[in-house]
Protein backbone atom coordinates (compact mmCIF):
# COMPACT_ATOMS: atom_id res chain seq x y z
CA UNK A 1 0.00 0.00 0.00
CA UNK A 2 1.15 3.77 -0.53
CA UNK A 3 -0.25 6.06 1.98
CA UNK A 4 0.42 9.90 1.40
CA UNK A 5 4.31 8.79 -1.22
CA UNK A 6 5.12 6.44 1.83
CA UNK A 7 5.31 2.62 1.32
CA UNK A 8 3.61 0.91 3.96
CA UNK A 9 5.09 -2.97 4.20
CA UNK A 10 3.62 -5.43 6.88
CA UNK A 11 2.48 -2.49 9.00
CA UNK A 12 5.58 -0.25 8.77
CA UNK A 13 6.43 2.55 7.07
CA UNK A 14 9.58 2.63 4.40
CA UNK A 15 11.14 6.05 4.48
CA UNK A 16 13.43 5.41 1.43
CA UNK A 17 10.72 7.07 -1.07
CA UNK A 18 10.51 10.11 1.41
CA UNK A 19 14.01 10.33 1.46
CA UNK A 20 14.77 10.27 -1.64
CA UNK A 21 11.98 12.42 -2.94
CA UNK A 22 13.41 14.72 0.06
CA UNK A 23 17.30 14.80 -1.69
CA UNK A 24 15.92 15.38 -5.02
CA UNK A 25 14.24 18.37 -3.67
CA UNK A 26 17.25 19.48 -2.02
CA UNK A 27 19.55 19.40 -4.74
CA UNK A 28 17.14 21.09 -7.61
CA UNK A 29 16.41 23.95 -4.69
CA UNK A 30 20.00 24.35 -4.32
CA UNK A 31 21.25 24.48 -8.17
CA UNK A 32 17.69 26.80 -8.66
CA UNK A 33 18.77 28.97 -6.05
CA UNK A 34 22.44 29.14 -5.87
CA UNK A 35 23.39 32.59 -7.32
CA UNK A 36 21.47 34.21 -4.46
CA UNK A 37 23.86 32.71 -1.92
CA UNK A 38 26.94 34.06 -3.52
CA UNK A 39 28.61 36.39 -0.82
CA UNK A 40 27.74 39.85 -1.87
CA UNK A 41 31.18 41.97 -1.83
CA UNK A 42 31.35 44.63 0.98
CA UNK A 43 31.63 48.30 -0.29
CA UNK A 44 34.42 50.55 0.22
CA UNK A 45 34.46 53.80 -0.06
CA UNK A 46 37.71 54.96 -0.83
CA UNK A 47 39.60 54.01 -4.58
CA UNK A 48 43.29 53.79 -3.57
CA UNK A 49 42.25 51.29 -0.58
CA UNK A 50 40.14 49.32 -2.89
CA UNK A 51 42.83 49.05 -5.65
CA UNK A 52 45.70 48.09 -3.24
CA UNK A 53 42.99 45.20 -1.47
CA UNK A 54 42.57 43.94 -4.97
CA UNK A 55 46.07 43.62 -5.72
CA UNK A 56 46.64 42.13 -2.76
CA UNK A 57 44.05 39.42 -3.17
CA UNK A 58 44.56 39.18 -6.33
CA UNK A 59 41.33 40.42 -7.34
CA UNK A 60 39.88 42.06 -9.94
CA UNK A 61 37.90 45.68 -8.86
CA UNK A 62 34.41 47.35 -9.40
CA UNK A 63 34.45 50.96 -8.38
CA UNK A 64 31.49 53.09 -8.58
CA UNK A 65 30.98 56.64 -8.18
CA UNK A 66 27.75 58.02 -7.75
CA UNK A 67 25.65 59.40 -4.72
CA UNK A 68 23.39 58.49 -2.69
CA UNK A 69 20.38 60.43 -4.70
CA UNK A 70 21.03 59.26 -7.57
CA UNK A 71 18.52 56.71 -8.64
CA UNK A 72 20.84 55.06 -11.73
CA UNK A 73 23.62 54.53 -8.77
CA UNK A 74 21.71 53.11 -6.28
CA UNK A 75 19.68 50.44 -9.02
CA UNK A 76 23.74 49.43 -10.36
CA UNK A 77 24.47 48.76 -6.63
CA UNK A 78 21.34 46.73 -6.32
CA UNK A 79 22.02 44.91 -9.32
CA UNK A 80 25.85 43.72 -7.25
CA UNK A 81 24.26 43.26 -4.20
CA UNK A 82 21.09 41.09 -4.79
CA UNK A 83 23.57 39.04 -6.80
CA UNK A 84 21.65 39.77 -10.48
CA UNK A 85 25.45 40.33 -11.81
CA UNK A 86 28.43 38.37 -11.64
CA UNK A 87 30.02 40.98 -8.68
CA UNK A 88 30.87 38.43 -5.70
CA UNK A 89 33.04 38.88 -2.52
CA UNK A 90 35.24 36.04 -4.71
CA UNK A 91 36.46 37.77 -7.56
CA UNK A 92 35.96 41.28 -6.57
CA UNK A 93 36.91 43.94 -4.16
CA UNK A 94 34.10 46.82 -4.54
CA UNK A 95 34.16 50.76 -3.58
CA UNK A 96 31.07 53.18 -3.95
CA UNK A 97 32.71 56.73 -4.63
CA UNK A 98 30.74 59.97 -3.10
CA UNK A 99 30.70 62.09 -5.84
CA UNK A 100 29.80 64.97 -4.09
CA UNK A 101 32.89 64.45 -1.49
CA UNK A 102 35.73 66.81 -2.98
CA UNK A 103 38.76 64.39 -2.02
CA UNK A 104 36.98 61.34 -3.28
CA UNK A 105 36.00 62.79 -6.28
CA UNK A 106 39.42 64.14 -7.31
CA UNK A 107 41.21 60.79 -6.26
CA UNK A 108 38.49 58.87 -8.40
CA UNK A 109 39.50 61.54 -11.37
CA UNK A 110 42.92 61.49 -11.32
CA UNK A 111 43.32 57.51 -10.68
CA UNK A 112 41.20 57.22 -13.99
CA UNK A 113 41.41 59.93 -16.01
CA UNK A 114 41.95 58.74 -19.44
CA UNK A 115 38.16 57.71 -18.90
CA UNK A 116 35.62 59.21 -21.31
CA UNK A 117 32.55 58.84 -19.12
CA UNK A 118 29.24 60.77 -20.38
CA UNK A 119 27.52 63.11 -18.23
CA UNK A 120 25.67 60.27 -16.26
CA UNK A 121 25.64 58.80 -13.33
CA UNK A 122 26.91 56.27 -11.96
CA UNK A 123 30.76 56.65 -13.36
CA UNK A 124 32.14 52.82 -13.02
CA UNK A 125 35.31 51.58 -13.28
CA UNK A 126 36.51 47.92 -13.29
CA UNK A 127 40.12 47.33 -13.16
CA UNK A 128 42.19 44.04 -13.27
CA UNK A 129 43.99 43.27 -9.78
CA UNK A 130 46.93 44.95 -10.86
CA UNK A 131 44.46 48.42 -11.15
CA UNK A 132 44.91 48.27 -15.15
CA UNK A 133 40.76 49.63 -16.63
CA UNK A 134 39.19 46.85 -18.28
CA UNK A 135 36.03 48.23 -18.33
CA UNK A 136 34.10 51.46 -18.33
CA UNK A 137 30.98 53.19 -18.65
CA UNK A 138 28.50 55.36 -17.12
CA UNK A 139 24.90 55.80 -16.64
CA UNK A 140 22.65 52.55 -15.76
CA UNK A 141 23.47 49.36 -17.64
CA UNK A 142 20.50 46.38 -17.26
CA UNK A 143 21.30 43.15 -15.65
CA UNK A 144 21.71 41.46 -18.87
CA UNK A 145 23.95 44.16 -20.14
CA UNK A 146 26.16 44.69 -16.98
CA UNK A 147 26.54 41.27 -17.14
CA UNK A 148 28.36 40.76 -20.21
CA UNK A 149 30.25 43.99 -19.52
CA UNK A 150 31.45 42.12 -16.21
CA UNK A 151 32.25 39.03 -18.51
CA UNK A 152 34.33 41.24 -21.20
CA UNK A 153 35.99 42.84 -18.66
CA UNK A 154 37.16 39.50 -16.95
CA UNK A 155 38.42 37.90 -19.99
CA UNK A 156 40.56 41.06 -20.78
CA UNK A 157 41.62 40.99 -16.64
CA UNK A 158 42.13 36.92 -17.50
CA UNK A 159 39.56 36.18 -14.99
CA UNK A 160 36.27 34.58 -14.68
CA UNK A 161 34.25 36.65 -12.66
Amino acid sequence: RCIAGLRVHDGRVNPEPTMKLFLQLAAILTLSFSPIFAAPPSWGTDVSKALSQAKKENKMAFILMGREACGNCQATKKLVNDSQVPVTAETFVVADINVDDARDSAEFQRKFKGEKFGNTLPFVVITDAKGKVVGSYSGFKSAQDLTAMITSAGSKAGEKP
